[in-house]
C-alpha cells in the first residue's frame, strides 16, 4: 500500500496548493496595493511551479508502479503459451515487489513440474516400449508351432483340430500386429523409430504393399487399381510400404464385398509426389476427421474391434510421413467413400518412365 498512500499524499498536496493559489488570486483582486500585487503574483507563480512539479512526480510514480505490472502481464501471456521459468526483475521494496516475487516463484514451480511430467512421460513410454518388445518374443514360437501343426509335421489333423489351430494362428498374428503397432507408436513418441531412407523406385514399394493384400481383396472380391509410376525418390521402403498397407487395409474394411473399389493414385508434383488411396466405402463423418491421426482414436469402436484395429495405425502413418518431411490428410463424405493422401518431398529424386496397371 506504500505506492497508493504516497500517491494520495502528493495528490492532497496538489489540491491544497491549488486551493491556496486560488485564495491568493482572490486576495490579489481584493487588494489594489502594487507591492501586495507583485508579491502575490510571485507566490502564485511559485505555487504553480510546485503544483506542476508534484503532478509530474505523481505521474512518474504511477508510471513506475505500472511498469512491473506490464511485465507481469507479458510474462503471463507467455505462460499461457507454455513458456515457463522466465523471471521478472524489480528492485523496489513495495507491494509490487511481493507480487513479482510470488510470480517468479509460481513460474519456476510450473517449469519444474513440467520437467518432472516430461521425465515421467518419457519413463512411461520407455517402459511400454520395453514391455511391448518383450511381449513379441513368446508369439514367435506360438506362430511357428501353429504353422508346423497345420503342415502336418506332427501328424495328420482332423478338420476340427485344423480349425482350432488356424484360430490360434490368426489370433496370434492379430496380437502380434497390435503389439507391433503399440511398439512403433511408442518409438515414434520417443523419437526412436529408425528410418532407413535411400533412393529407390517408389513403384516397387507400392506394388509390394498391394501384393501383400491381394489375398484379402480377392477373398472379398474388391478391386484394387493403380496408375503407379516408375519414380526414384528418397524414402524408407519398409516404412512407406507400412503406410500404404495400413491405408489399403482401412479401405478394404470400409468397402463392401463384391462391389468395393479401391484406387491408388500417384501424382508427380513440382516439389513432391502425392499418393492417394481412394475407396467407395462407408466414409467418415466430418466431426471425426480432425482426430483420425491421434493415437488410440477410433471412429467406430464396434467396427474396429470386429476388424481387430488398435486405433494406432493412422497415428503411426502420420509419424512416418512426418519423419519423411511430408503431410498426410483425409477427405471423406459419409456413404460416398474416403480418400487418404500423403506426400513425400522430391529432394534429389529421378523420374524414369510412366506405366499403368491394375492389381
Amino acid at each position: 500500500m506504500k505506492i497508493v498512500v504516497m500517491t494520495y499524499i502528493l495528490v492532497g498536496i496538489i489540491i491544497s496548493l491549488a486551493a491556496f493559489t486560488s485564495f491568493l488570486s482572490y486576495q490579489q483582486e481584493t487588494f489594489s496595493q502594487s507591492n501586495s500585487i507583485i508579491k502575490t503574483e510571485v507566490i502564485i507563480q511559485i505555487l504553480l511551479v510546485i503544483d506542476l512539479a508534484i503532478l509530474i512526480l505523481v505521474l512518474y510514480i504511477i508510471r513506475q508502479s505500472l511498469s512491473p505490472l506490464e511485465s507481469i502481464s507479458k510474462a503471463l501471456s507467455k505462460v499461457k503459451e507454455g513458456v515457463y521459468g522466465e523471471k521478472i526483475e524489480y528492485s523496489g521494496t513495495d507491494e509490487i515487489k511481493q507480487l513479482v516475487e510470488n510470480f517468479n516463484i509460481m513460474s519456476n514451480t510450473i517449469k519444474e513440474k513440467e520437467k518432472e511430467a516430461k521425465k515421467t512421460e518419457i519413463s512411461k513410454d520407455e517402459f511400454i516400449a520395453m514391455i511391448t518388445h518383450e511381449l513379441k518374443t513368446p508369439l514367435v514360437p506360438i506362430q511357428g508351432y501353429a504353422d508346423m501343426l497345420l503342415k502336418d509335421h506332427f501328424g495328420k489333423l482332423t478338420d476340427k483340430q485344423r480349425d482350432r489351430i488356424s484360430m490360434i494362428k490368426s489370433s496370434s498374428e492379430l496380437l502380434l500386429s497390435m503389439i507391433s503397432d503399440l511398439l512403433d507408436a511408442e518409438k515414434l513418441a520417443l523419437g526412436q523409430l529408425r528410418m532407413k531412407k535411400e533412393d529407390s523406385n517408389i513403384k516397387n514399394t507400392i506394388e509390394q504393399a498391394i501384393n501383400t493384400l491381394k489375398p484379402q481383396s480377392k477373398k472379398d472380391n474388391i478391386e484394387i487399381s493403380t496408375n503407379v509410376v516408375d519414380f526414384t525418390i528418397n524414402h524408407d521402403q519398409e516404412r512407406i510400404r507400412q503406410v500404404i498397407t495400413n491405408l489399403i487395409k482401412n479401405s478394404l474394411n470400409a468397402a463392401e464385398p463384391n462391389s468395393g473399389k479401391i484406387e491408388l493414385i500417384m501424382e508427380i508434383l513440382p516439389t513432391e509426389i502425392k499418393i492417394s488411396i481412394k475407396d467407395n466405402g462407408v466414409g467418415i463423418p466430418l466431426e471425426h476427421q480432425k482426430d483420425l491421426f491421434k493415437k488410440f482414436y477410433q471412429v467406430d469402436s464396434t467396427l474396429t474391434r470386429k476388424s481387430g484395429g488398435s486405433g494406432l495405425g493412422l497415428a503411426i502413418c502420420k509419424g512416418i510421413i512426418d519423419n519423411h518431411g511430408g503431410q498426410i490428410s483425409v477427405v471423406s463424405i459419409p456413404n460416398k467413400g474416403a480418400t487418404f493422401s500423403f506426400t513425400i518431398p522430391k529432394e534429389t529424386s529421378l523420374e524414369t518412365e510412366f506405366s499403368g496397371n491394375s492389381a
